[in-house]
């Protein structure tokens, strides 16, 4: 929990959802965004993430050995304009 930046990561007893959100490190007030929690841990705790705050910067992942998270690469493609759309300087 200490590595990361936003503070979005939680260690704590695993519940019902409603009443997890009020034990998290960071609130997490996004009701419509879910809640990403790991499976029971050695010490029969959970770790929870709020995807709102999470940054995606990969350091939990470098960083907890129990490899409660597992972050994937993966190429993301997005639609771009057509190149028509931009304007060119003419001397």
């Amino acid at each position: 929990m200490d590595i990361c930046p936003t503070s979005c990561i939680s260690l704590t007893n695993n519940g019902e959802e409603e009443e997890l959100r009020t034990r998290l490190s960071a609130p997490a007030l996004n009701l419509e965004q879910s809640l990403y929690a790991s499976d029971k841990l050695p010490t029969q705790r959970v770790m929870v993430k709020d995807e709102d705050a999470c940054l995606h910067c990969g350091l939990c992942a470098e960083r907890y050995p129990t490899a409660a998270w597992d972050m994937q690469v993966y190429l993301y493609n997005i639609t771009k304009t057509h190149g028509g759309c931009q304007t060119k300087e003419v001397a």
